[in-house]
């Protein structure tokens, strides 16, 4: 999985606090947006049920965009962690989905660079002839040391809030160069498919939580950027996903009848921006 490279504009100052379920309503798109210098943006674009297998249970694949943007370049995100628990919606814990597969999944390293710098200089001196006392020369010798750097992503499997069963939670972090400190990627996407047991209701509860740069960070300890609680999201068979403005998977293109063969890494992708600053 590469990851893409974007132009970005500034983003709208005006994103607004929107994590919570319109009333009347368990279920939205649009899971998190929120801030000003630094937005962050969490969506669920594509639920897709199904058969586990032709023979047993039901799956849900479910598709989440995240996005991670600076207005402008004196601000970054430098890590993000983003969480995801199911659950059964009833709280019968037989019933809570198995999250079978994730992606990404693993540790990738995005943009791997190399830098080098001098670790050790010393003085040496070598004779010509020796015997006779003449044609001595000074010199200094030195010792490169290389390190390797990259921002990285890390996704995994957990099981959370529970003391039995299988991963029931989706985790992915990201961090920045330490090195360049150019921010973390803008955008992920990921995917996440779900073994279920039964065709029930369940829901998910969703965090994300993010490091910025110092100057972004004191912005916050003023009180300019304050989290707001988020709301769970229910789905189940009968959840109108048109309404929602979430789609689902093409059946001609996808077996919904074997999704535990659907190849998830063609769903997930990385997006490694660069902020095109316009000017007024």
């Amino acid at each position: 999985m590469e990851p893409v490279d974007i132009l970005l504009l500034e983003g709208d100052p005006e994103s607004g606090f929107r994590t919570k379920n319109v009333p009347g309503e368990t279920a939205r798109s649009v899971l998190i947006d929120r801030g000003e210098a630094l937005v962050l943006r969490a969506a669920l674009v594509n639920v897709t049920h199904g058969n586990f297998t032709p023979a047993e249970d039901a799956a849900s694949l479910l598709i989440f965009h995240f996005s991670f943007i600076a207005v402008n370049s004196s601000h970054r995100f430098t890590s993000g962690q983003i969480k995801l628990v199911f659950n059964d919606e009833s709280g019968d814990d037989r019933n809570r989905p198995e999250v079978f597969a994730i992606a990404p999944q693993g540790k990738f390293a995005i943009n791997k660079a190399v830098s080098t710098k001098d670790v050790k200089q010393s003085l040496t001196a070598s004779l010509k002839g020796e015997f006779t006392g003449v044609g001595g020369e000074l010199g200094y010798t030195t010792q490169v040391q290389s390190t390797e750097h990259a921002t990285t992503l890390t996704g995994s499997k957990r099981l959370l809030e529970t003391g039995w069963g299988k991963g029931n939670s989706a985790i992915w972090t990201l961090a920045e160069d330490p090195k360049l400190k150019q921010g973390i990627p803008s955008f992920l996407r990921t995917a996440v498919l779900l073994r279920r047991r039964d065709e029930v209701p369940f829901s998910f509860n969703i965090t994300v939580n993010t490091d910025v740069d110092i100057g972004s960070r004191l912005r916050q300890l003023i009180g300019r950027e304050r989290p707001d609680p988020i709301d769970p999201v229910q789905l189940a068979e009968s959840t109108d996903l048109d309404k929602l403005g979430i789609t689902s998977l093409n059946p001609g293109v996808v077996d919904l009848t074997n999704m535990k063969q659907i190849d998830l890494e063609k769903h997930a992708n990385i997006v490694v921006a660069t902020l095109l600053d316009v000017p007024a």
